[in-house]
């Protein structure tokens, strides 16, 4: 779970250390997934850097990415698997 971390600011903003990133802020040590209250002059730096996300927008790309969803269905001892994902299983010419 991500820990939390607060500053005085009140116009403060809470990002997301982004996957394969390590922020150090304040003489501490954020790794990937941690949330971080910051000054809106060094969230925007970080964002600009790359290391970082609003919170908000992490949230809102969740939302926005949809599951894939699988059914399995059994007839005559045969399990038949279908997918609404495009598939990927590429037969031997090469062809999906």
């Amino acid at each position: 779970m991500a820990k939390d971390k607060t500053t005085e600011a009140t116009d403060a903003v809470t990002v997301v250390v982004l996957k394969g990133k390590s922020v150090r802020h304040d003489g501490e040590k954020y790794t990937q997934n941690t949330r971080i209250e910051l000054s809106p002059n060094d969230a925007k730096r970080l964002i600009a850097s790359g290391f970082v996300k609003t919170l908000d927008s992490v949230k809102e790309e969740m939302e926005a990415a949809s599951g894939q969803e699988v059914s399995i269905t059994k007839a005559d001892g045969q399990a038949m698997i279908t997918s609404d994902a495009p598939s990927v299983v590429k037969s031997e010419s090469g062809e999906a």
